[in-house]
């Protein structure tokens, strides 16, 4: 009688032993997809935003452009309101931001918005792209622009 009873508990001792491993397995999967769907989103919150900074950047320019005083400039006014940190070297802009996406100085920043401009045949070309600075996956989103710039007397 005493064989029986030491037989059944260590069975029931494996029993749990083999459970407790299953549900450890099954939860270091489940952390392990929780922390992807998060690397994920935090992946597409950047993409987002660095669509519609550069939207909101390429919609300003095409602006300026049908603006008299905009012609002229390489970057006009309306740019350099709406970015006052930015960075301005020749036909060069660049505006950094911060990991909530808040305009801020270089030092510090998670991301940078670089606007390059080129001249070609009555067209300003833009090239904006913006890229991490953390040193993560480097380019975020790029978005080339073609605008016709009118001919001023």
């Amino acid at each position: 009688m005493n064989r029986s009873s030491n037989s059944h508990a260590s069975l029931f001792l494996m029993e749990m032993m083999i459970a407790i491993m299953l549900f450890s397995l099954a939860s270091a999967v489940c952390l392990r997809m929780f922390a992807a769907c998060h690397q994920i989103g935090e992946e597409t919150r950047d993409l987002n935003m660095a669509v519609y900074q550069a939207g909101n950047a390429a919609e300003l320019l095409r602006h300026s452009l049908k603006s008299k005083e905009g012609a002229q400039d390489a970057f006009p006014g309306c740019i350099q309101a709406e970015y006052p940190q930015a960075v301005m070297d020749g036909a060069t802009l660049m505006v950094y931001y911060d990991a909530g996406w808040k305009p801020c100085q270089e030092p510090g920043s998670a991301h940078c918005m670089e606007i390059v401009q080129s001249l070609e045949e009555g067209l300003a070309l833009y090239e904006i792209q913006i890229r991490n600075m953390d040193g993560q996956e480097g380019e975020i989103y790029s978005l080339p622009l073609k605008l016709h710039q009118p001919q001023r007397p």
